[in-house]
């Protein structure tokens, strides 16, 4: 009986989880978020996290250039050079985001 239950509850579960991410997008487009947009961006650092951080910061830049209010959105990265020491990371970054018209 103990079995029983615990496949329902985790059935419960896992039905409430696909609910809440299917109806996340519709809450976006309820409060005006309902454009999307995407910017593709280059960045360099002399860490792994610094050249990171720098292109998905010049994507996001770039997708907020229009002057309107965008969701966190997500981020596509990838690395495009490395120098042989580790002193350079460059990356390209595509920010995804829905925004207000």
């Amino acid at each position: 009986m103990q079995k029983v239950s615990w496949l329902r509850r985790l059935g419960l579960v896992s039905a409430v989880v696909a609910v809440g991410l299917a109806t996340a997008p519709l809450a976006a487009h309820a409060d005006g978020y309902d454009t999307p947009r995407s910017a593709t961006g280059r960045g360099a650092g002399n860490t792994y996290a610094a050249g990171l951080a720098a292109a998905e910061q010049r994507a996001r830049q770039d997708v907020l250039a229009v002057g309107h209010d965008c969701t966190p959105g997500t981020y596509s990265t990838l690395l495009i050079y490395s120098s042989p020491g580790g002193g350079t990371w460059v990356f390209e970054s595509t920010h995804n985001a829905m925004c207000v018209d």
